[in-house]
């Protein structure tokens, strides 16, 4: 057990790069709407709507708020566990920490719900994962938002030294990882990059971690505490068919489009 509430306490300055890449393909093709579809929504929106053409071509693709941004190394205190923690162990991080980072994206980011994990210490270096999940208020007045699957990071510290090797925030790149929508009209696509990295100096050798699980014993961690349905015993379709014969009893299916565990469905 260790605790890591007072590591990051030096006030270096980490400047931080963020990344958004345009939409690339949808499935209704919400933002490229021709001009007179978006006029006809316009005509039909209850009320008095203050947007044009040109501003609703760039909307879903604003592009980073702040390109580059100068943090403290303190700001990343909020990714640390609020108390002592071993291997392994998942915390719920502080909303109003986190939409800092969130809001170099764009201003109208809040912020729904973030956990993260301690992946791996050694005697220097501890590697904390964290995953949030997010939507952007894009223009409030046609209720228009864009809402990515999930932001999955890393934090990387020097326990000896207080400073941070490595931070990421991004999102996963599959291919389809955002919803969105505007005048109650709804889409899925996919964005190549949405991603801040820091750009600090101080890069680990590598290391030779003492205790550690994998990402995927980590991504398994934040799915049993954010989804209930991932308690279920699943069983194969060849054995339900089976069972569905042997019992003389009906299969009762249900199709989804998209995944159940993360915000993108």
């Amino acid at each position: 057990m260790i605790d890591l509430r007072t590591v990051l306490s030096t006030s270096a300055t980490v400047p931080v790069q963020a990344h958004w890449d345009p939409i690339e393909n949808t499935t209704h093709n919400l933002p490229w709407a021709t001009e007179a579809k978006f006029n006809r929504s316009k005509a039909q929106w209850q009320e008095p709507v203050d947007i044009a053409w040109e501003q609703w071509l760039k909307l879903f693709n604003p592009g980073p708020a702040h390109p580059l941004k100068n943090y403290s190394t303190t700001d990343f205190q909020v990714f640390l566990p609020p108390s002592t923690a071993n291997v392994g162990d998942v915390w719920d991080l502080d909303s109003e920490g986190i939409l800092p980072f969130l809001r170099q994206f764009h201003p109208g980011a809040t912020q729904k719900e973030a956990k993260a994990c301690l992946r791996a210490l050694s005697s220097k270096y501890a590697d904390i994962v964290f995953r949030i999940h997010a939507r952007f208020t894009l223009n409030a007045s046609i209720d228009a938002y864009l809402r990515p699957a999930q932001f999955t990071g890393h934090l990387i510290i020097n326990r000896d030294t207080g400073t941070i090797c490595q931070w990421t925030l991004s999102l996963p790149n599959r291919n389809s990882n955002v919803d969105m929508g505007a005048f109650r009209s709804f889409d899925i696509g996919f964005v190549p990059r949405m991603e801040l990295c820091s750009l600090s100096e101080t890069q680990p050798e590598p290391i030779a971690w003492e205790t550690a699980i994998t990402a995927e014993a980590v991504e398994k961690k934040f799915e049993n505490v954010l989804y209930k349905f991932t308690e279920i015993e699943w069983t194969p379709i060849e054995d339900v068919v089976e069972l569905a014969k042997a019992s003389n009893r009906p299969i009762h299916a249900v199709l989804l489009f998209g995944v159940l565990d993360d915000e993108s469905c």
